[in-house]
Protein backbone atom coordinates (compact mmCIF):
# COMPACT_ATOMS: atom_id res chain seq x y z
CA UNK A 1 0.00 0.00 0.00
CA UNK A 2 3.22 2.50 0.84
CA UNK A 3 4.67 1.25 -2.14
CA UNK A 4 1.44 2.35 -4.30
CA UNK A 5 1.32 5.66 -2.79
CA UNK A 6 4.43 6.52 -2.99
CA UNK A 7 4.73 5.84 -6.65
CA UNK A 8 1.85 7.98 -7.31
CA UNK A 9 3.79 10.51 -5.72
CA UNK A 10 6.10 10.42 -7.92
CA UNK A 11 3.48 10.86 -10.72
CA UNK A 12 2.40 13.81 -9.51
CA UNK A 13 5.70 15.41 -9.10
CA UNK A 14 6.41 14.26 -12.66
CA UNK A 15 3.12 15.85 -13.45
CA UNK A 16 4.49 19.37 -11.93
CA UNK A 17 7.54 19.15 -13.43
CA UNK A 18 5.61 18.98 -17.02
CA UNK A 19 3.55 22.00 -15.83
CA UNK A 20 6.75 23.72 -14.64
CA UNK A 21 7.91 23.08 -18.41
CA UNK A 22 5.16 24.65 -19.89
CA UNK A 23 5.13 27.70 -17.68
CA UNK A 24 9.31 28.18 -18.18
CA UNK A 25 9.00 27.92 -22.25
CA UNK A 26 6.27 30.36 -22.43
CA UNK A 27 8.05 32.82 -20.10
CA UNK A 28 11.36 32.48 -22.32
CA UNK A 29 9.22 32.33 -25.89
CA UNK A 30 6.30 34.03 -25.11
CA UNK A 31 4.76 30.92 -26.67
CA UNK A 32 1.31 29.28 -25.06
CA UNK A 33 -0.47 32.68 -24.89
CA UNK A 34 -3.18 32.64 -22.66
CA UNK A 35 -2.74 28.73 -21.55
CA UNK A 36 -2.01 30.08 -17.49
CA UNK A 37 -5.80 28.88 -16.73
CA UNK A 38 -4.73 24.86 -17.96
CA UNK A 39 -1.48 25.34 -15.97
CA UNK A 40 -3.14 26.82 -13.04
CA UNK A 41 -5.93 24.12 -13.03
CA UNK A 42 -3.51 21.47 -13.40
CA UNK A 43 -1.51 22.55 -10.18
CA UNK A 44 -4.85 22.80 -8.52
CA UNK A 45 -5.54 19.37 -8.91
CA UNK A 46 -2.35 18.23 -8.10
CA UNK A 47 -2.06 19.85 -4.71
CA UNK A 48 -5.47 18.30 -3.70
CA UNK A 49 -4.60 14.94 -4.38
CA UNK A 50 -1.67 15.23 -2.47
CA UNK A 51 -3.60 16.49 0.14
CA UNK A 52 -5.98 13.65 0.16
CA UNK A 53 -3.08 11.18 0.27
CA UNK A 54 -1.42 13.25 2.85
CA UNK A 55 1.62 13.76 1.75
CA UNK A 56 1.88 17.68 1.97
CA UNK A 57 0.54 19.22 5.50
CA UNK A 58 -3.10 20.54 5.02
CA UNK A 59 -2.81 24.29 4.43
CA UNK A 60 1.09 24.81 3.77
CA UNK A 61 0.20 25.10 0.50
CA UNK A 62 -2.23 27.49 -0.93
CA UNK A 63 -3.92 26.63 -4.41
CA UNK A 64 -3.08 29.03 -7.14
CA UNK A 65 -5.59 31.94 -7.53
CA UNK A 66 -7.58 32.61 -11.07
CA UNK A 67 -5.59 34.86 -12.52
CA UNK A 68 -1.95 33.34 -11.59
CA UNK A 69 0.60 34.41 -14.04
CA UNK A 70 3.70 32.06 -15.70
CA UNK A 71 6.19 33.14 -13.44
CA UNK A 72 3.61 32.46 -10.51
CA UNK A 73 3.12 29.06 -11.60
CA UNK A 74 6.83 28.20 -11.83
CA UNK A 75 7.96 29.38 -8.38
CA UNK A 76 4.12 27.29 -6.75
CA UNK A 77 5.58 24.30 -8.31
CA UNK A 78 9.38 25.29 -7.45
CA UNK A 79 7.97 25.46 -3.74
CA UNK A 80 5.70 22.18 -3.99
CA UNK A 81 8.24 20.37 -5.66
CA UNK A 82 10.90 21.17 -3.27
CA UNK A 83 9.24 19.66 -0.57
CA UNK A 84 8.23 16.47 -2.04
CA UNK A 85 11.87 16.02 -3.23
CA UNK A 86 12.93 14.52 0.45
CA UNK A 87 11.52 11.72 -0.05
CA UNK A 88 11.39 10.85 -3.61
CA UNK A 89 14.98 11.27 -3.72
CA UNK A 90 14.43 13.45 -6.55
CA UNK A 91 17.30 16.52 -5.61
CA UNK A 92 19.02 15.96 -8.65
CA UNK A 93 16.40 16.29 -11.05
CA UNK A 94 15.25 19.24 -9.72
CA UNK A 95 18.08 20.93 -9.29
CA UNK A 96 18.70 20.15 -13.10
CA UNK A 97 15.26 21.23 -13.55
CA UNK A 98 15.91 24.76 -12.22
CA UNK A 99 19.05 25.03 -13.96
CA UNK A 100 17.37 24.75 -16.94
CA UNK A 101 15.58 27.91 -16.23
CA UNK A 102 18.34 30.24 -14.18
CA UNK A 103 21.38 29.18 -15.37
CA UNK A 104 24.18 27.72 -13.31
CA UNK A 105 24.72 30.60 -10.95
CA UNK A 106 21.54 28.79 -8.92
CA UNK A 107 23.89 26.06 -8.34
CA UNK A 108 26.12 28.02 -6.29
CA UNK A 109 23.39 29.44 -4.47
CA UNK A 110 21.57 26.36 -3.15
CA UNK A 111 23.29 23.93 -0.76
CA UNK A 112 21.32 21.13 -1.72
CA UNK A 113 18.53 21.24 0.63
CA UNK A 114 14.90 22.75 -0.71
CA UNK A 115 13.52 23.52 2.59
CA UNK A 116 9.96 24.93 1.66
CA UNK A 117 10.46 28.46 3.81
CA UNK A 118 13.69 29.32 2.18
CA UNK A 119 13.04 27.84 -1.64
CA UNK A 120 11.68 30.91 -3.05
CA UNK A 121 14.12 33.73 -1.40
CA UNK A 122 16.65 31.21 -3.39
CA UNK A 123 15.36 31.27 -6.45
CA UNK A 124 14.81 35.16 -6.42
CA UNK A 125 18.32 35.54 -5.70
CA UNK A 126 19.75 33.25 -8.21
CA UNK A 127 17.49 34.65 -10.80
CA UNK A 128 20.19 36.11 -13.90
CA UNK A 129 19.61 40.41 -13.48
CA UNK A 130 18.15 39.84 -17.33
CA UNK A 131 15.26 38.02 -16.19
CA UNK A 132 14.82 40.45 -13.10
CA UNK A 133 12.93 42.92 -14.50
CA UNK A 134 11.52 44.45 -18.03
CA UNK A 135 12.84 48.29 -17.59
CA UNK A 136 11.19 50.33 -20.49
CA UNK A 137 12.75 53.63 -22.07
CA UNK A 138 12.20 56.75 -19.98
CA UNK A 139 9.37 59.38 -21.57
CA UNK A 140 11.38 63.20 -21.23
CA UNK A 141 9.87 65.95 -22.01
CA UNK A 142 10.19 69.77 -21.37
CA UNK A 143 7.51 72.98 -21.52
CA UNK A 144 8.08 76.24 -21.22
CA UNK A 145 5.63 78.49 -18.88
CA UNK A 146 4.75 80.70 -16.95
CA UNK A 147 3.61 81.90 -13.37
CA UNK A 148 -0.05 81.76 -14.51
CA UNK A 149 -0.06 78.13 -15.82
CA UNK A 150 -2.38 75.04 -14.45
CA UNK A 151 -0.33 71.93 -14.70
CA UNK A 152 -2.13 68.52 -14.03
CA UNK A 153 -1.54 65.09 -14.36
CA UNK A 154 -3.47 62.15 -14.40
CA UNK A 155 -2.53 58.60 -14.50
CA UNK A 156 -4.39 55.11 -14.41
CA UNK A 157 -1.29 54.12 -11.87
CA UNK A 158 1.98 55.69 -11.21
CA UNK A 159 3.93 57.63 -8.14
CA UNK A 160 3.93 61.77 -8.30
CA UNK A 161 6.80 63.34 -7.38
CA UNK A 162 7.24 67.33 -7.79
CA UNK A 163 10.07 69.01 -6.93
CA UNK A 164 10.63 73.00 -8.01
CA UNK A 165 13.73 74.35 -9.28
CA UNK A 166 14.65 78.27 -9.99
CA UNK A 167 13.48 77.83 -14.06
CA UNK A 168 10.48 78.61 -15.92
CA UNK A 169 10.35 74.76 -17.59
CA UNK A 170 8.00 72.01 -16.88
CA UNK A 171 10.84 68.88 -16.88
CA UNK A 172 8.81 65.55 -16.97
CA UNK A 173 10.40 62.48 -16.65
CA UNK A 174 8.19 59.00 -16.80
CA UNK A 175 10.38 55.66 -15.34
CA UNK A 176 8.40 52.15 -16.37
CA UNK A 177 9.41 48.83 -15.09
CA UNK A 178 7.90 45.79 -14.35
CA UNK A 179 9.12 43.62 -11.59
CA UNK A 180 10.07 40.29 -13.49
CA UNK A 181 10.75 40.05 -17.13
CA UNK A 182 9.58 36.30 -16.46
CA UNK A 183 6.29 38.11 -15.74
CA UNK A 184 5.04 38.13 -19.35
CA UNK A 185 1.52 39.45 -18.29
CA UNK A 186 2.62 42.36 -16.40
CA UNK A 187 5.52 43.36 -18.85
CA UNK A 188 3.07 43.76 -21.40
CA UNK A 189 0.54 45.36 -19.24
CA UNK A 190 3.66 48.54 -18.98
CA UNK A 191 4.04 47.87 -22.43
CA UNK A 192 0.29 49.13 -22.99
CA UNK A 193 0.23 52.62 -21.00
CA UNK A 194 -0.26 54.92 -23.33
CA UNK A 195 1.03 58.44 -22.24
CA UNK A 196 0.07 62.12 -23.95
CA UNK A 197 0.99 65.60 -23.59
CA UNK A 198 -1.42 69.00 -24.04
CA UNK A 199 -0.09 72.22 -24.01
CA UNK A 200 -2.90 74.95 -24.71
CA UNK A 201 -2.76 78.36 -23.58
CA UNK A 202 -1.70 78.06 -20.10
CA UNK A 203 -2.52 74.49 -19.23
CA UNK A 204 -0.09 71.59 -19.77
CA UNK A 205 -2.06 68.29 -19.52
CA UNK A 206 -0.33 64.97 -18.90
CA UNK A 207 -2.63 61.81 -18.96
CA UNK A 208 -1.47 58.30 -19.13
CA UNK A 209 -4.05 55.57 -19.14
CA UNK A 210 -3.83 52.05 -20.14
CA UNK A 211 -4.76 51.05 -23.56
CA UNK A 212 -6.72 48.60 -23.57
CA UNK A 213 -8.96 48.07 -20.08
CA UNK A 214 -10.31 44.96 -21.02
CA UNK A 215 -7.23 43.27 -20.13
CA UNK A 216 -7.40 43.82 -16.21
CA UNK A 217 -4.27 46.00 -15.56
CA UNK A 218 -5.59 46.40 -11.67
CA UNK A 219 -4.36 42.65 -11.12
CA UNK A 220 -0.93 43.00 -11.92
CA UNK A 221 -0.73 46.85 -10.65
CA UNK A 222 1.37 45.25 -7.84
CA UNK A 223 3.84 44.07 -10.04
CA UNK A 224 4.29 47.39 -11.76
CA UNK A 225 6.72 50.44 -11.01
CA UNK A 226 5.48 53.35 -12.70
CA UNK A 227 6.74 56.94 -11.33
CA UNK A 228 6.29 60.69 -12.43
CA UNK A 229 9.23 62.87 -11.48
CA UNK A 230 8.26 66.43 -12.13
CA UNK A 231 10.11 69.72 -11.84
CA UNK A 232 8.29 73.06 -12.04
CA UNK A 233 9.19 76.60 -11.26
CA UNK A 234 8.34 77.41 -7.63
CA UNK A 235 5.48 79.58 -8.66
CA UNK A 236 2.70 78.53 -10.36
CA UNK A 237 -0.89 79.01 -10.52
CA UNK A 238 -2.14 75.28 -10.10
CA UNK A 239 -1.02 72.12 -10.02
CA UNK A 240 -3.79 68.91 -10.00
CA UNK A 241 -2.36 65.48 -9.87
CA UNK A 242 -4.44 62.06 -9.72
CA UNK A 243 -3.38 58.56 -9.89
CA UNK A 244 -5.11 55.23 -9.75
CA UNK A 245 -2.62 54.24 -7.71
CA UNK A 246 0.29 55.65 -5.68
CA UNK A 247 1.70 58.08 -3.63
CA UNK A 248 2.01 62.18 -4.60
CA UNK A 249 4.57 63.66 -3.10
CA UNK A 250 4.73 68.21 -4.07
CA UNK A 251 7.84 70.26 -2.16
CA UNK A 252 8.63 73.47 -2.46
CA UNK A 253 5.56 75.22 -4.45
CA UNK A 254 4.34 78.61 -4.80
CA UNK A 255 0.59 78.21 -5.78
CA UNK A 256 -2.38 76.09 -5.18
CA UNK A 257 -1.61 72.18 -4.94
CA UNK A 258 -4.47 69.80 -5.23
CA UNK A 259 -3.74 66.38 -5.11
CA UNK A 260 -6.11 62.59 -5.19
CA UNK A 261 -4.66 59.43 -5.12
CA UNK A 262 -7.15 55.95 -5.08
CA UNK A 263 -4.23 54.07 -2.84
CA UNK A 264 -1.12 55.99 -1.55
CA UNK A 265 0.28 58.39 0.98
CA UNK A 266 0.23 62.31 0.41
CA UNK A 267 3.04 64.20 1.35
CA UNK A 268 3.46 68.28 1.06
CA UNK A 269 5.99 69.96 2.17
CA UNK A 270 6.71 74.10 1.67
CA UNK A 271 3.14 74.47 -0.29
CA UNK A 272 2.74 78.57 0.00
CA UNK A 273 -0.97 78.41 -1.68
CA UNK A 274 -4.29 76.13 -0.84
CA UNK A 275 -3.91 72.31 -0.55
CA UNK A 276 -6.62 70.17 -1.21
CA UNK A 277 -5.76 66.30 -0.66
CA UNK A 278 -7.77 62.82 -0.98
CA UNK A 279 -6.44 59.56 -0.46
CA UNK A 280 -8.51 56.26 -0.16
CA UNK A 281 -5.99 54.19 1.64
CA UNK A 282 -2.89 56.25 2.95
CA UNK A 283 -1.37 58.77 5.36
CA UNK A 284 -1.35 62.55 4.77
CA UNK A 285 1.07 64.75 5.98
CA UNK A 286 1.70 68.10 5.76
CA UNK A 287 5.53 70.27 6.45
CA UNK A 288 5.47 74.13 7.05
CA UNK A 289 2.31 74.79 4.59
CA UNK A 290 1.02 78.54 4.43
CA UNK A 291 -2.30 78.07 2.73
CA UNK A 292 -5.36 76.48 3.84
CA UNK A 293 -5.64 72.98 3.87
CA UNK A 294 -8.26 70.79 3.33
CA UNK A 295 -7.14 66.97 3.34
CA UNK A 296 -8.88 63.68 4.14
CA UNK A 297 -8.07 59.64 3.94
CA UNK A 298 -10.74 57.02 3.93
CA UNK A 299 -7.71 54.70 5.87
CA UNK A 300 -4.89 56.47 7.02
CA UNK A 301 -3.28 59.02 9.38
CA UNK A 302 -2.82 62.53 9.34
CA UNK A 303 -0.60 64.66 10.31
CA UNK A 304 0.23 68.43 10.11
CA UNK A 305 2.86 70.26 11.36
CA UNK A 306 3.69 73.91 11.32
CA UNK A 307 1.11 75.49 9.78
CA UNK A 308 1.68 79.66 9.04
CA UNK A 309 -2.15 81.15 8.78
CA UNK A 310 -4.05 79.07 6.72
CA UNK A 311 -7.04 77.01 8.82
CA UNK A 312 -7.03 73.43 8.28
CA UNK A 313 -10.13 70.77 7.45
CA UNK A 314 -8.85 67.63 8.07
CA UNK A 315 -11.23 63.97 8.33
CA UNK A 316 -9.97 61.00 9.00
CA UNK A 317 -11.92 57.08 9.07
CA UNK A 318 -10.30 54.99 10.86
CA UNK A 319 -6.70 57.03 11.45
CA UNK A 320 -5.37 59.38 14.00
CA UNK A 321 -5.31 62.91 13.17
CA UNK A 322 -2.38 65.13 14.62
CA UNK A 323 -2.13 69.14 13.99
CA UNK A 324 1.32 71.26 15.62
CA UNK A 325 1.72 74.70 15.50
CA UNK A 326 -1.00 75.62 13.21
CA UNK A 327 -1.88 79.13 13.70
CA UNK A 328 -5.47 78.62 11.49
CA UNK A 329 -8.34 77.66 12.77
CA UNK A 330 -8.74 73.82 12.92
CA UNK A 331 -11.89 71.22 12.03
CA UNK A 332 -10.93 67.74 12.57
CA UNK A 333 -12.86 64.43 12.80
CA UNK A 334 -12.08 60.74 12.70
CA UNK A 335 -13.94 57.36 13.14
CA UNK A 336 -12.03 54.64 15.61
CA UNK A 337 -8.56 57.25 16.26
CA UNK A 338 -7.35 59.79 18.07
CA UNK A 339 -6.89 63.56 17.76
CA UNK A 340 -4.22 65.49 19.10
CA UNK A 341 -3.50 69.63 18.78
CA UNK A 342 -0.18 70.71 20.08
CA UNK A 343 0.72 74.36 20.07
CA UNK A 344 -2.30 75.60 18.36
CA UNK A 345 -3.77 79.02 18.71
CA UNK A 346 -6.70 79.67 15.87
CA UNK A 347 -9.64 77.70 17.77
CA UNK A 348 -10.62 73.78 16.80
CA UNK A 349 -13.89 72.15 16.35
CA UNK A 350 -12.69 68.73 16.88
CA UNK A 351 -14.91 65.17 16.70
CA UNK A 352 -14.07 61.16 17.17
CA UNK A 353 -15.39 58.11 17.48
CA UNK A 354 -13.70 55.46 19.42
CA UNK A 355 -10.64 57.60 20.09
CA UNK A 356 -9.90 60.39 22.75
CA UNK A 357 -8.77 63.81 22.44
CA UNK A 358 -6.04 65.97 23.17
CA UNK A 359 -5.60 69.57 22.43
CA UNK A 360 -3.57 72.31 23.43
CA UNK A 361 -4.88 76.12 21.92
CA UNK A 362 -5.44 79.36 22.87
CA UNK A 363 -9.10 80.07 20.56
CA UNK A 364 -12.32 79.03 21.53
CA UNK A 365 -12.81 75.02 21.56
CA UNK A 366 -15.49 72.49 20.63
CA UNK A 367 -14.42 68.89 21.07
CA UNK A 368 -16.80 65.50 20.69
CA UNK A 369 -16.04 62.19 21.45
CA UNK A 370 -17.76 58.50 22.05
CA UNK A 371 -15.93 56.63 23.81
CA UNK A 372 -12.83 58.49 25.23
CA UNK A 373 -11.30 61.21 26.93
CA UNK A 374 -11.02 64.65 26.59
CA UNK A 375 -7.80 66.78 27.78
CA UNK A 376 -7.54 69.88 27.19
CA UNK A 377 -4.89 72.94 27.86
CA UNK A 378 -6.21 75.95 26.76
CA UNK A 379 -3.16 78.58 27.03
CA UNK A 380 -4.96 81.89 26.88
CA UNK A 381 -7.62 83.84 27.40
CA UNK A 382 -11.14 82.83 25.74
CA UNK A 383 -12.71 84.89 23.89
CA UNK A 384 -15.77 82.89 22.63
CA UNK A 385 -17.95 80.24 23.90
CA UNK A 386 -16.16 76.17 24.57
CA UNK A 387 -17.63 73.19 25.03
CA UNK A 388 -16.29 69.97 25.94
CA UNK A 389 -18.34 66.44 25.42
CA UNK A 390 -17.67 62.64 25.84
CA UNK A 391 -19.59 59.65 26.24
CA UNK A 392 -17.39 57.22 28.70
CA UNK A 393 -14.81 59.25 29.46
CA UNK A 394 -13.17 61.64 31.50
CA UNK A 395 -12.40 65.53 31.12
CA UNK A 396 -9.63 67.30 32.31
CA UNK A 397 -9.01 71.00 31.33
CA UNK A 398 -6.14 73.26 32.17
CA UNK A 399 -6.56 77.03 32.21
CA UNK A 400 -4.19 79.92 33.05
CA UNK A 401 -4.64 81.34 36.47
CA UNK A 402 -6.04 84.44 35.08
CA UNK A 403 -8.65 83.16 32.90
CA UNK A 404 -12.06 84.92 33.08
CA UNK A 405 -14.73 82.45 31.95
CA UNK A 406 -18.12 81.04 32.85
CA UNK A 407 -18.23 77.36 33.91
CA UNK A 408 -20.89 74.91 33.32
CA UNK A 409 -19.76 71.44 34.35
CA UNK A 410 -22.00 68.49 34.16
CA UNK A 411 -21.70 65.00 34.87
CA UNK A 412 -23.57 61.93 35.14
CA UNK A 413 -22.35 59.50 36.98
CA UNK A 414 -18.66 61.09 37.88
CA UNK A 415 -17.97 63.85 39.73
CA UNK A 416 -16.66 67.67 39.24
CA UNK A 417 -13.39 68.59 40.54
CA UNK A 418 -12.54 72.10 40.22
CA UNK A 419 -8.63 73.97 41.49
CA UNK A 420 -10.97 77.48 41.20
CA UNK A 421 -13.40 78.71 43.68
CA UNK A 422 -16.92 78.58 41.83
CA UNK A 423 -19.97 79.97 43.46
CA UNK A 424 -22.29 77.20 42.83
CA UNK A 425 -20.96 73.30 43.62
CA UNK A 426 -23.01 70.56 43.97
CA UNK A 427 -22.41 66.66 43.47
CA UNK A 428 -22.22 65.89 39.77
CA UNK A 429 -22.36 69.71 38.97
CA UNK A 430 -20.09 72.52 38.78
CA UNK A 431 -21.75 76.11 37.93
CA UNK A 432 -20.75 80.01 38.14
CA UNK A 433 -17.81 82.37 37.34
CA UNK A 434 -14.25 82.04 37.14
CA UNK A 435 -12.29 85.98 38.00
CA UNK A 436 -15.60 87.42 37.19
CA UNK A 437 -16.67 85.50 34.45
CA UNK A 438 -16.18 85.43 30.97
CA UNK A 439 -16.91 83.18 27.53
CA UNK A 440 -19.17 80.13 28.40
CA UNK A 441 -17.33 76.72 29.18
CA UNK A 442 -19.35 73.85 29.25
CA UNK A 443 -17.93 70.41 30.30
CA UNK A 444 -20.45 67.31 29.62
CA UNK A 445 -19.49 63.73 30.56
CA UNK A 446 -21.84 60.57 30.81
CA UNK A 447 -19.93 57.63 32.80
CA UNK A 448 -16.90 59.88 33.49
CA UNK A 449 -15.14 62.85 36.18
CA UNK A 450 -14.70 65.90 34.77
CA UNK A 451 -11.81 68.26 36.47
CA UNK A 452 -10.43 71.91 36.27
CA UNK A 453 -7.21 72.76 37.11
CA UNK A 454 -4.38 75.62 36.45
CA UNK A 455 -1.84 75.29 33.83
CA UNK A 456 0.87 75.14 36.37
CA UNK A 457 -0.82 72.47 38.37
Amino acid sequence: MEQERHQEIRRLFQMLEQTVEIAEHAILTETFTDSENRCITQFNKVLARLNDINAVPNGLFDPLQTDATFGEITVACHHLAAYLSEDLSAAANFKGWMTNLLGTQVIKNISYSFEEDKIGDLIRKSIPEFLMETTLDDINETFNVGPTTVVSVKTALGTIDVQTAETNVVSVSIQRTAQLNMDRQAANMLRNLNVTFDRQDQELSIHAAFKDEKRHWRKVANRLDIRFEITVPKRLHQIILQTGGGDISVVNVNGMVQSRTAEGELQFDNITGPILGHTARGNVRLTTCTGDVQVDTLRGDIDVNVNIGGSVNAEASGGNLQCTDVIGEISAETSGGNIQLSGCRGGANVQASGGSIEIENDGPITAKTVGGSIKAAISGQLQDDSILETSGGDITVSLIPEAAVKIDAKSNGGKVISSFPVAIDVKGELQGLVNGGGPLLALRSTGGDIQLKHRND
